[in-house]
């Protein structure tokens, strides 16, 4: 079906869960991703009879801002509701050329970089006009943050492996952690780390955190992997005070990212290079289900890895300088990349930390180089 409003064929809205964002890889069944949207006709008539040419606002979003903040009876019926939030969309398409319609618990117009609900955007209007210039200001770096985004999937995507691998001859041993026993409200033993076992933790878990120091041992998973890199590679391992009285371990080898492990409970912050942060585990809540164990797996993975030149950073990445890195085991069976905001840090340091990564080959780190004795 065509249109004599929006410049593309139209189509129904997409199913639930029929996302056609940038990030769902295409498949050779599946229906193209939706640019514009069919059901807005009841809106377009409604801004007719009130002499508005609905033409003259399928590529104006403030004009179409204007009339519906200007009309807050467009939301006294639901299918004029409806048909509204389907035509803000599509002039959101005609906006952005490359946001595409899919459906959640309500409909949404987007990129992988933002997506928005429709039918909230038109309340929105009506209820809070004033927020009209915020709003159009947000969209005015879309098309900058997507550029943004394809780059940071550029780097997660492309071959890049570190220079040299270094694994020491004797292998990392974790030590053996002490069993720990915790009850629930009837006295009943919580079995961490299977508490769900079919995936689908409850709703209150999210926000429940019991027994945080079931975290303790990672103290001593920190103690071996300390004692491991100090004999296995050449690195000065000194010991600091931290913030609120915590003591944190510096590692400083001669050549390489630097590290700093930072031990509390429940959690283990771990800080590389010359942006990387990561706090162990990541979330204590019920819902995540982690235990000691899972949480050393992470730990160790992270610090071995580095120790090794498997850890990466770019930065900065794109007009918003982003920090990109990536984490990869030993055997490079395990790859993980993140990206985001760099650390708030003064402008003296941040210049310091740019020069520095420039430096690097691709931004991987060298690996620690090892002890030329035992």
């Amino acid at each position: 079906m065509s249109s004599a409003v929006f410049p593309g064929p139209l189509r129904p809205m997409p199913e639930v869960g029929a996302a056609a964002i940038l990030w769902m890889p295409p498949q050779a069944d599946a229906p193209g991703p939706v640019r514009f949207v069919d059901g807005f006709e009841p809106f377009a008539e409604f801004a007719r009879d009130r002499g508005v040419d609905p033409a003259l606002l399928a590529d104006d979003l403030g004009a179409t801002w204007d009339v519906i903040a200007g009309h807050p009876e467009v939301l006294d019926s639901e299918t004029l509701a409806t048909a509204a939030a389907r035509f803000v969309g599509n002039v959101i398409a005609v906006v952005h050329p490359a946001a595409t319609w899919r459906m959640t618990n309500e409909p949404e117009i987007g990129t992988n970089t933002l997506s928005i609900p429709v039918t909230g955007l038109v309340q929105g209007m009506v209820q809070q006009p004033d927020q009209r210039d915020a709003f159009l200001q947000m969209l005015a770096s879309w098309e900058q943050d997507d550029i943004d985004d394809e780059e940071m999937r550029a780097l997660s995507a492309e071959d890049s492996a570190p220079p040299v691998v270094v694994v020491p001859r004797r292998a990392y041993v974790r030590p053996a952690l002490p069993p720990l026993t915790f009850l629930d409200e009837r006295g009943e033993v919580i079995p961490y780390g299977r508490r769900w076992p079919d995936g689908i933790a409850p709703e209150e878990s999210y926000s429940r955190e019991s027994h945080p120091e079931r975290f303790a041992p990672l103290s001593l998973v920190v103690d071996a992997l300390v004692a491991h890199l100090r004999r296995e590679y050449t690195v000065e391992v000194r010991r600091e005070a931290g913030e609120g009285g915590t003591e944190r371990v510096v590692l400083e080898p001669a050549r390489g990212a630097r590290v700093v492990i930072t031990p509390t409970i429940p959690s283990v912050r771990i800080e590389a290079g010359a942006h990387f942060h990561a706090i162990v585990p990541s979330c204590i809540c019920d819902a995540c289900d982690e235990t000691a164990e899972t949480a050393a797996d992470e730990l160790e993975r992270i610090v071995l890895s580095i120790a090794a030149g498997g850890f990466r950073e770019k930065y900065p990445v794109g007009r918003r300088a982003w920090l990109y890195t990536e984490i990869r085991s030993p055997d490079g069976e395990r790859r993980e990349t993140s990206s985001g905001p760099a650390p708030e840090v003064p402008a003296e340091d941040r210049e310091h930390a740019t020069a520095l990564l420039r430096g690097l080959d691709d931004g991987w780190w060298p690996a620690w180089p090892l002890r030329s004795t035992p």
